[in-house]
């Protein structure tokens, strides 16, 4: 099966969200580690609120998923984040090395938060997933909202 590996680690974290974007299951692959990279919100959204993003960090790391993806849904599933570039990036997996393509935009703004329920299906689905709740924690940090327990 021709595709290509995918690196989701905001909405796409929720395996229900990815696979409304696709027209084929996505095969699941593992958790995966995107280095030098740190987490934001800071891509805003038509409602005002900020969407999460990629930037190139030295000192920071990104945790999400990794997908393989049907070579025909890729047209479809790029419609599904306007305003973001679809970029291939190094991905560290408990197998090794991979290329992944992910979503990241230079479209960015400070001073912008994300709504409560998106912010909460990320971690939702980052919990359900196997990402660290220490790096869980740190994403509601970056919502704007403070840990509790």
């Amino acid at each position: 099966m021709e595709g290509f590996y995918y690196f989701g680690y905001a909405s796409n974290l929720d395996r229900g969200t990815l696979e409304g974007r696709l027209q084929t299951s996505p095969r699941f692959v593992g958790v995966g580690i995107l280095p030098h990279h740190g987490f934001r919100f800071n891509v805003l959204n038509p409602d005002r609120s900020a969407r999460a993003n990629i930037m190139e960090s030295p000192n920071e790391t990104v945790y999400g998923l990794v997908y393989w993806i049907d070579a025909n849904d890729r047209q479809y599933f790029l419609k599904s984040e306007p305003g973001y570039d679809f970029v291939e990036k190094e991905i560290l997996t408990k197998n090794g090395k991979i290329q992944a393509f992910t979503f990241q935009s230079d479209l960015v703004q400070s001073g912008i938060f994300p709504a409560e329920d998106y912010w909460k299906l990320i971690v939702k689905g980052g919990k359900e997933n196997g990402i660290p709740e220490s790096y869980l924690a740190q994403i509601i940090n970056r919502a704007g909202k403070i840990q509790s327990s």
